[in-house]
């Protein structure tokens, strides 16, 4: 199999990154690009003007009550809303004491967690409301809480003016992240790569893929656009799973990168993939909350990475690539830990990408090349064993041509005369085919079988008799293919005393294959055996004729005779001028 030009896993690289920067830079510059509809109305910012805290005895947070007042003028008349964002909080919604809007947990009943997940709360402003006061009681689920921006602004505004440019670095890198992971299980699958580059590229692209889900899932504006299906909470622990996986996955890249797999990488790595399972079957059984356990568990898994990098003595490459994932990841943890949000954290997301684009390229242009390579030694010992099997037969044929010849210097000098000029001949004008490297015709390969038996009846005279059925000889097939199997039914026939032997040789072309054989009716022998040159030589046929034209051999010997068989696909052994 010829190895893929590695300009094409280069293209499709540098297009994908041309084609992200050309969409960071157009969002970059116009945050309008999004626009679902043209919404050129005006919208507030509202300053909460009291807030009281109080805790909660059923939470480990302090509830907070924030009261505004909804501003008079068009933004009360225009069918804006009064929009805030939520992480892992309930909200309640009052206008004068009367209730808008109410979020909560489940109080009865089977449930996945006590998380809300990240969410927008978006409750329409009727000009009735203009100039009233409004209560908003926040209830955050876990300690982490931060002060909500409180918006009047339509739908569209909020999106296209105030969500999609702040998100706009981590939106972009995501995308990147997620359309880069399924690029590299592409390219995994269609490159002819060897297995462990093919597991370390699938893992790559795994982890970029599961990289970017995760920090696609926690950014405000996705809330936003799926806010009306009402898959808040599932959006969430889907994202958080897939950080799981993320860094179960990018451990086990790290082992396989690694020049062997010692016991400590094995045990990290079953304790990295066991203790994810753990926390997902006791979040499904309530037992523990996965937002409690993000950042242990990306401080344990950083930890782990580390402890694998430094198992052995860390190569340069380790070292680079290595420290910076359990350094970004940190910065990232650090950030969750003082904001309570991973969305203004992009170190480890931007570090995956640099991963993605540089090393990334570099290990397909690596593993590529190395195929390349195997492909090439392959052939040179392919060619290597070609010429060595040819050197192996070339000195039977001769040694018994000789051979005969000897015989009939004593019977009959003058033939024996007659017979040397004409192998001499024959060796002028077939030593090139005997050594040839590629297959030649079959029609060639007859004249060698029919100048070796030309001889061999000098030898055996009437005690040899050879009949011939070509009904089809436009293919090609490698050199001294029919001669060895001939020479093979003379030695066991009447070359081992026996006193008449019937050879038949035939041709024919069966479903677009073509198909040699060659029968006798000497005493037969053992084709398991291998201890004699015959069987070797006739093993060299099989594997030159699989190995040059994907064709077969088969041997079917017993008291009655024996029979070979050589079937070559027409495809591969079919001439030129038949091809036309």
């Amino acid at each position: 199999m010829k190895p893929i030009n590695s300009r094409i896993s280069k293209i499709l690289l540098w297009i994908l990154a041309v084609f992200s920067f050309l969409l960071v830079a157009l969002i970059q510059f116009n945050p309008g690009l999004r626009y679902y509809t043209y919404a050129p109305y005006a919208f507030y910012t509202l300053t909460p003007e009291t807030v009281e805290e109080k805790q909660v005895p059923e939470y480990i947070g302090i509830q907070k009550t924030y009261t505004l007042t909804i501003p008079e003028g068009p933004a009360a008349t225009t069918g804006s809303s009064l929009c805030f964002y939520l992480r892992h909080a309930t909200a309640e919604v009052e206008v004068e004491d009367s209730d808008l809007y109410y979020s909560s947990r489940e109080q009865e009943g089977y449930h996945i967690g006590h998380t809300t997940g990240n969410y927008w709360v978006t409750v329409p402003v009727r000009p009735v409301y203009s100039g009233k006061t409004v209560t908003i009681t926040v209830t955050p689920v876990f300690r982490e809480m931060e002060d909500p921006v409180f918006w009047v602004i339509g739908h569209e505004q909020l999106l296209t003016r105030i969500l999609l440019p702040q998100d706009t670095v981590m939106l972009v890198l995501s995308v990147i992240a997620i359309l880069a992971g399924l690029m590299l299980f592409v390219m995994a699958v269609v490159l002819p790569l060897l297995n462990r580059e093919k597991n370390i590229l699938l893992l790559l692209g795994a982890t970029a893929f599961t990289g970017g889900l995760w920090k696609l899932s926690g950014l405000s504006s996705i809330a936003l656009m799926t806010d009306i299906y009402g898959i808040h909470k599932q959006v969430w622990y889907s994202g958080t799973v897939c950080y799981l996986v993320m860094l179960v996955l990018s451990l086990r890249m790290q082992v396989i990168a690694k020049k062997e797999e010692t016991l400590t990488c094995l045990i990290a790595n079953y304790a990295a993939v066991v203790s994810a399972i753990v926390i997902v079957v006791l979040q499904l059984f309530d037992v523990i909350e996965l937002h409690d356990v993000l950042v242990p568990f990306g401080i344990a898994m950083g930890l782990l990475h580390v402890l694998v990098v430094f198992e052995q003595k860390p190569t340069r490459e380790e070292l680079l690539w290595g420290l910076p994932f359990f350094l970004t990841l940190c910065m990232d943890m650090a950030v969750l830990k003082l904001s309570g949000s991973l969305n203004n954290a992009p170190f480890f997301l931007a570090w995956t990408l640099i991963n993605l684009f540089v090393r990334g390229i570099g290990f397909i242009r690596d593993a590529i090349l190395k195929e390349r390579q195997l492909a090439e030694k392959e052939a040179e010992l392919q060619e290597a064993r070609i010429s060595g099997m040819i050197q192996q037969i070339r000195p039977h044929f001769i040694y018994n041509t000789l051979t005969s010849i000897y015989v009939l210097c004593r019977e009959n000098p003058e033939r024996a005369m007659e017979v040397i000029a004409d192998f001499t001949a024959y060796l002028q004008a077939n030593f090139t085919a005997i050594a040839a490297k590629k297959p030649i015709s079959f029609s060639d390969e007859l004249k060698h079988t029919k100048a070796y038996l030309a001889v061999e009846s000098m030898r055996y005279g009437d005690r040899l008799h050879v009949t011939f059925e070509i009904n089809c000889d436009a293919f090609r097939l490698p050199a001294l293919t029919l001669q060895p199997i001939v020479e093979n039914a003379v030695k066991y026939g009447v070359g081992s005393g026996m006193e008449q032997e019937n050879i038949r040789i035939t041709t024919a072309l069966e479903n677009r294959t073509a198909v040699i054989s060659v029968c006798d009716d000497g005493p037969g022998f053992d084709p398991k055996r291998h201890d004699d040159e015959s069987h070797v030589g006739l093993e060299n046929v099989r594997q030159r004729v699989f190995m040059m034209c994907k064709g077969t051999l088969e041997i079917s010997s017993g008291e009655e005779g024996t029979k070979v068989v050589i079937r070559i696909p027409y495809q591969n052994a079919i001439l030129p001028e038949e091809k036309e």
